[in-house]
């Protein structure tokens, strides 16, 4: 079923001299693994080394990077033809559903003169389960392979000023939408219908899907981590949690306000204030050079000291670029957390996150997605950081 590629309809995401250095990058920590064959199957690390990407990731799909010879894409059928357009590579294979994958994987490696090679497999990809694995490793003979997580994601950390100029479209599309769904706020709109607001504005200024359910939620229900819209009328006195997204070639940019409606306890503007001032003071403290635990440390102070630190139970953010449903972030590559000493490095972009939730009660948000530079950060989104009320 391999064939020769057809004309894109599309520009590749990346420069020749980019995607040259992405694929000399993974090829040295290959080299620095003895790892002669590398298979992926993440999508996100797909799309970084080739340009394809689809909706169907969730069957199997298999990147093979050797160390000498172009990589090769083997996909569904159905795929293949998309998979030549999007993406720039040579040989791209796609197996019938009647075949068996591992057969086709098998028959892919022996083709191009890669068995007996040392293979090595990544073992966190989240679409290739034990299962899968298990009827690989029994179809290529060995009881396992070397795992190869994290050798495509340590490139993948820094981006380049283009990839910086994707996550900046996608924070347009993100304001957007969140100003469309502060809009649509009142007593009486049922959540789903402020939902709607923001998803018929994100589209319109050019988003793609998002890598994540966007939450609109108020009330109780904001207290409970990742709640999403529901049939529920807003109501007066409420306050209500918002965290907005927008997507550009698969690029996702994050941004995040808190709305109140009348006349809450005074307690809610507190959180808010508090939440705000977390993200001040992280991103004060941004700049390449200085851990992630120096960053968290910040924003975590502020909480603390306005009292609100049992609200605050996670890492303070995320590194952002490439994602996929379920995940819009790349916090499996990088987190802003207590006690990580991952040293900050310019290209590095983040969404902080400093939210307070309490469950029964609400919840309360300020977010922003940025990018370190060498004496500080740039914003990757532009919205006024202030308290929205109605």
């Amino acid at each position: 079923m391999d064939s020769d590629a057809p004309a894109r309809m599309e520009p590749l995401p990346f420069s020749d001299e980019e995607y040259a250095a992405r694929l000399a990058a993974v090829r040295r920590n290959m080299e620095a693994a003895d790892i002669e064959v590398m298979l992926t199957a993440v999508p996100e690390n797909i799309v970084y080394l080739t340009g394809y990407h689809s909706l169907g990731y969730f069957t199997f799909q298999l990147l093979v990077v050797p160390l000498d010879h172009p990589p090769i894409l083997l996909v569904r059928g159905v795929a293949r033809h998309k998979a030549r357009i999007d993406s720039c590579l040579e040989h791209v294979i796609g197996y019938f559903d009647t075949e068996d994958p591992d057969e086709a994987t098998y028959a892919l490696l022996g083709d191009h003169g890669l068995l007996g090679r040392r293979i090595g497999n990544q073992n966190d990809a989240w679409f290739f389960s034990p299962a899968r694995y298990r009827k690989l490793v029994a179809r290529l003979g060995v009881d396992d392979l070397p795992d190869c997580s994290g050798l495509v994601e340590t490139v993948r950390r820094r981006k380049s000023p283009r990839e910086v100029e994707y996550l900046r479209e996608a924070g347009r599309y993100c304001a957007a939408s969140l100003e469309a769904a502060i809009a649509a706020v009142r007593p009486g709109v049922l959540e789903t219908e402020v939902s709607a607001a923001a998803h018929e504005a994100l589209h319109r200024a050019g988003s793609e899907y998002l890598g994540h359910a966007a939450q609109f939620v108020a009330g109780p229900q904001a207290g409970l981590a990742f709640e999403c819209a529901g049939r529920r009328p807003i109501a007066d006195d409420d306050v209500v949690y918002m965290e907005a997204g927008g997507t550009h070639n698969r690029y996702n940019c994050m941004l995040s306000r808190t709305v109140i409606v009348g006349n809450p306890d005074r307690k809610w503007i507190r959180m808010a204030e508090a939440s705000r001032d977390a993200l001040e003071a992280a991103k004060a403290a941004t700049r390449a050079g200085v851990t992630s635990h120096e960053v968290d440390l910040a924003g975590r102070n502020v909480m603390r000291e306005a009292g609100f630190a049992d609200g605050f139970e996670h890492r303070l953010g995320y590194s952002t670029g490439i994602g996929f449903p379920p995940d819009w972030g790349e916090g499996r590559i990088m987190s802003i957390n207590e006690n990580d000493p991952l040293v900050l490095e310019p290209g590095m972009c983040f969404h902080y996150i400093p939210d307070l939730k309490f469950p029964h009660q609400g919840g309360v948000v300020f977010s922003e997605c940025l990018s370190v530079t060498e004496t500080g950060y740039e914003l990757l989104s532009e919205y006024p950081s202030e308290i929205f009320y109605k």
